[in-house]
């Protein structure tokens, strides 16, 4: 699931909101599929990834998106997470 970015920095660009596989599918390529259905690939995008996922973050990495330094940590639950962007080609 994707959208418009809520985040002051990058607003008007889109956001990767949701991107789940189950984990008896894991790279057999269904993550890439959703994804390249979800977002254009020259489009520019910013997602929020858990820290540590190594999993994730290396997918993400694969498909172009790098970490640009910000993070969170959501008060609720104490998860921390870092945002990850695929710059403008």
């Amino acid at each position: 699931m994707g959208g418009s970015s809520n985040d002051e920095d990058r607003r008007g660009e889109s956001e990767l909101f949701i991107l789940y596989t189950y984990e008896s599918i894991h790279g057999r390529g269904a993550g890439a599929e959703l994804l390249e259905a979800v977002l254009a690939p020259e489009e520019t995008v910013s997602l929020w990834v858990a820290d540590p996922n190594p999993r994730a973050q290396a997918f993400h990495r694969k498909k172009g998106l790098v970490a640009d330094g910000s993070s969170s940590t959501d008060a609720d639950d104490g998860v921390t997470e870092i945002r990850m962007i695929r710059p403008p080609q």
